[in-house]
């Protein structure tokens, strides 16, 4: 007689990876799809009308302080680097530097970014062929920016949903120097306190793309304590290593939605009521 057996999915294998560790499943849960979201980037999409929605996400883990935030964001971080992801944004940055970083610009003495505006204004930006892509992971949120930055987090929310193939994200910064990036494409994992994130996103924040685009995550702590935890197996690590390097070799291409998955989606967007 044949026993027919199963291929654990990549939840199934990444909880038991961290099954010896104090956070809560749910935050483990959404550090893992958002790492998905930025290993995949612009690879696949689910058609919508004429317009393309991709993976990318901005998740926010909430709780108090204590509960584990920082161990599950840094633990997914840490497997999708040995993945061989490294399109990690600064730790700290303003909104100026951060678009330059993503439009891959080194910094340059004055006679460079002069011939380079020069050249901009006689010729145009020249699109690049490859979508600009970073991740911005920071357990502690409010460390990566300046709290009540409204200009940035404007910008972040107008870059989530950037699709267009035939002209550039551009804009020009303080020094009259401008930026023209090609298909942006940002994922964020941040954890945060509910002191530290009214710190961060005034009432004023609530009218804007960015709180909209935002996916809180909610914990109490697992109540789990270990002292002296034990490094995971390496086994099951490379192991999850592997998974991750075949979803990036093998997905490409447009997604479909399951009949269910569109009936429940059906069902949260005709009865959502905003936020009061």
């Amino acid at each position: 007689m044949t026993i027919a057996t199963s291929t654990p999915s990549l939840f199934d294998l990444y909880f038991d990876y961290v099954r010896d560790t104090e956070p809560p499943v749910i935050f483990h849960r959404w550090s893992l799809l958002s790492s998905l979201g930025a290993l995949l980037g612009r690879q696949v999409w689910i058609p919508f009308g004429s317009f393309r929605i991709f993976p990318n996400q901005f998740v926010m883990l909430i709780a108090e302080p204590g509960a584990r935030k920082s161990t599950a964001i840094k633990t997914a971080r840490k497997l999708l680097s040995k993945a061989g992801y490294d399109k990690f944004a600064a730790e700290k940055t303003s909104k100026e530097k951060f678009l330059l970083d993503l439009e891959g610009v080194e910094e340059s003495s004055d006679s460079q970014v002069s011939e380079k505006l020069v050249m901009e204004n006689l010729l145009g930006s020249v699109l690049g062929s490859e979508p600009r892509e970073t991740y911005i992971v920071a357990d502690e949120f409010n460390d990566f920016m300046r709290c009540g930055d409204l200009e940035f987090h404007s910008m972040l929310g107008a870059l989530w949903d950037w699709d267009d193939e035939s002209t550039a994200y551009k804009q020009r910064l303080k020094n009259s120097r401008s930026v023209s990036i090609f298909q942006p494409t940002i994922n964020l994992l941040g954890g945060n306190t509910h002191t530290n994130f009214a710190e961060m996103f005034p009432p004023a924040a609530i009218g804007q793309g960015f709180i909209s685009r935002l996916i809180l995550v909610f914990s109490e702590p697992s109540g789990k304590k270990i002292a002296f935890p034990e490094p995971p197996s390496q086994e099951r690590e490379q192991t999850l290593i592997r998974a991750l390097q075949t979803i990036k070799a093998r997905m490409n291409g447009p997604m479909q939605l399951s009949g269910k998955a569109k009936e429940v989606l059906t069902v949260l967007y005709n009865t959502f009521d905003g936020l009061p």
